[in-house]
């Protein structure tokens, strides 16, 4: 089998990993994104797709070097978290299609953030699809799915790790049977559709009018990024931003505070919610490092009994 592979991020890693370990498919080529500045040193670094691409010895290109390809040779092209819509033309180059390894049951969550709207929503269950790619997005006819269970603790990290593990899984398992024949794609039922929106860095301020549980949730879902923040005043009564690195649900929902309203109990930070509250274990103010809960209060006593906007 004569395969061409898209992806960049860390989701697509054991997709790869998995075809050029556990299979005799011929990767003809890799398209991942360029390497970007990251960090404060803004130093140039590979994606995780083109770090593993190289140090296998498989051939890599950037996305612009796309169009100029003839990919009719090639038997399938495999997607991945690749993080860019695939061109018309290149969608009707490979013999069988171009498969793309989507982390939600579809039609439910399709979109750029599925993993992110599953903890959003606190869903007990997602799972992955194999679905081959038309001019839509996530549109196109599955040829398998299969689910899992989310744990209340899973985070972004967690979960998408988990469904990395079976997307790369079911791919190996199923590509042969629709490549054969043996499985034949099914359309899906659009009247059953939901759909998800990119993330930006505003969705990560908190509402501490909202229930103790969606923003459990939201730290879960924005761990990775944006991350979840919010506002206090400091001593001169100017506003500083403050992200919330750690937290935990409190079961209680009996709290006699006021909704955003900062509180000590035992020694333990607590951050008043509408029907409960969250505890806090690691903070971080503007310009300054992660604290420990502790840390915080010995520099920012004056913090406790403050109303967080």
């Amino acid at each position: 089998m004569k395969l061409i592979f898209f992806g960049t991020s860390e989701f697509a890693a054991p997709t790869l990993r998995s075809i050029k370990e556990k299979t005799d498919w011929q990767i003809e080529l890799v398209v991942s994104e360029s390497a970007k500045p990251q960090g404060r040193k803004n130093k140039i670094v590979d994606s995780p797709i083109a770090q593993y691409t190289k140090s296998a010895g498989l051939n890599l290109i950037a996305p612009n070097a796309l169009l100029s390809l003839d990919l009719k040779n090639s038997d399938v092209g495999v997607v991945a978290a690749y993080g860019r819509i695939i061109p018309k033309n290149i969608i009707s180059g490979p013999r069988m299609g171009i498969i793309n390894i989507h982390p939600s049951l579809l039609p439910k969550l399709r979109g750029p953030s599925p993993i992110q709207a599953a903890l959003l929503n606190g869903l007990k269950e997602t799972g992955v699809s194999l679905m081959l790619i038309d001019e839509k997005i996530d549109h196109g006819p599955i040829i398998s799915q299969e689910s899992l269970s989310v744990s209340q603790t899973d985070n972004y990290f967690i979960l998408e790790s988990k469904v990395a593990e079976l997307g790369a899984k079911i791919l190996v398992r199923d590509l042969p049977k629709y490549i054969a024949g043996d499985i034949k794609p099914q359309l899906q039922d659009d009247s059953l559709a939901t759909f998800t929106k990119l993330i930006k860095k505003e969705d990560g301020r908190i509402s501490w009018s909202e229930p103790a549980g969606s923003i459990y949730n939201s730290w879960r879902a924005f761990i990775k990024w944006p991350g979840i923040y919010t506002f206090f005043d400091n001593k001169n009564n100017q506003p500083i931003r403050l992200k919330i690195i750690e937290i935990e649900k409190c079961a209680t929902s009996d709290v006699a505070h006021k909704a955003g309203e900062v509180f000590v109990s035992g020694h333990n930070l607590y951050i008043a919610c509408r029907d409960g509250a969250i505890k806090v274990t690691k903070l971080q103010p503007e310009n300054s490092k992660i604290l420990t809960a502790q840390e915080f209060l010995n520099g920012y006593s004056y913090m406790v009994g403050q109303i967080l906007k």
